[in-house]
Parts: structure tokens; sequence; C-alpha cells
């Protein structure tokens, strides 16, 4: 297909449609076929004998610049192989859970692969994985993602829904990813 534009992280690209129409999509750079473009960290902390789901409120400015929200709820994610290019999908999962939380996962599980983040817009799969801490062991300071990143908090996994529930969409827009995990997140730590 068409490279249209391209930038460190995305190519602008065209296809034809079925309709034999000209779609324009996003493709990221460090795509490979068959293997995920990015993961998705849904990260549950045990503090004082309970589990809380780790969220990020951070600033996007595709969500920012249009007025969509003041800022996203997030869960820890990144791009495989954007820098390493041999980079495995568990390396990418343990490095960007430290980068950006600090926190080593005690268990990691898999949840799902090859997830389009957006299918009319990007050709971006991604993985969820489910990341588990026994304990709230701050191991590295965790970064701002160049100021992405404003905030992180906890959220206890039985309060989740009801908070999900009640955000105000106008202040807070919900990352489809952080949403979908958490479902995958609940599912693992009832069935244990």
């Amino acid at each position: 297909m068409p490279i249209i534009n391209t930038s460190k992280y995305l190519d602008f690209k065209s296809a034809i449609s079925p309709s034999g129409h000209d779609w324009y999509y996003v493709k990221r750079t460090n795509d490979k076929p068959n293997l995920d473009s990015a993961v998705a960290i849904t990260t549950i902390v045990k503090i004082n004998d309970e589990y809380n789901f780790l969220f990020m409120k951070t600033n996007r400015p595709p969500i920012t610049s249009e007025n969509k929200a003041k800022y996203c709820l997030e869960s820890p994610a990144g791009l495989i192989a954007d820098i390493d290019k041999d980079e495995t999908l568990l390396e990418c999962t343990k490095k960007e859970l430290l980068e950006e939380t600090g926190l080593i996962a005690d268990e990691i599980y898999i949840e799902l692969k090859n997830s389009s983040t957006s299918a009319g817009l990007s050709s971006e799969t991604l993985t969820y994985i489910t990341a588990i801490c026994n304990s709230y062991n701050i191991v590295q300071k965790p970064v701002s993602d160049g100021g992405v990143i404003q905030e992180r908090f906890f959220i206890p996994i039985n309060n989740v829904s009801q908070y999900l529930k009640t955000i105000n969409q106008k202040e807070i827009s919900v990352a489809a990813a952080l949403v979908c995990g958490v479902y995958y997140a609940l599912e693992r730590i009832n069935s244990r």
C-alpha cells in the first residue's frame, strides 16, 4: 500500500476499500507481519490486602486538541520493538510497566492477542496483558512519558465498575483498551 507520509512512529497510507474507493489509515512503523505492534498492561496492585487497579490520567493531544476531554484514562502501554527491534512481547511488557509505574509484576498473563485498536483508522493491533503486583513496591521512579502521564492512582477492584460509570466524561475520556483490559483482569483475579 502506498505511503502518503511518514513520521518516527506512524506511516499515513492508502488502500482500496471494498467499494473501490481510497481508504486512508495509519500504520505503526514498528509493525511486523503477524505480530502485534503494541501492548496494553492492565495492572493490579495489592495494597493493604486489597487488590487495586492502577490507572493513569494522561494528556493526549488528539483528545485535548479536539476538545473531547481534558484527560484520558489509561493503563500502562507501549510499542513492541520500537527501539530494540528484537524486543519480545514479554520484554516490552516488563520494560513498559517498570518505566510507567516503577513496578515489577509478580505475575504476567497474556489475555488477548491481535486486537484491533480502531480498524477503520489504523492497522495497529495490540496484546492485552494482566500484570499482578502482590505488593506496592516502587523500584524505579516512573517516567512522565514526555509529560503525557499526569497522574497515577488506584481504584479498588470492587469499586471499578461504579468508578467507570461515574466518570465526568467531559473531563476524562476512557481509553477502550482500559475497559477491555479491566474485563480480562477481573476475570483473571476472580478465578483465583
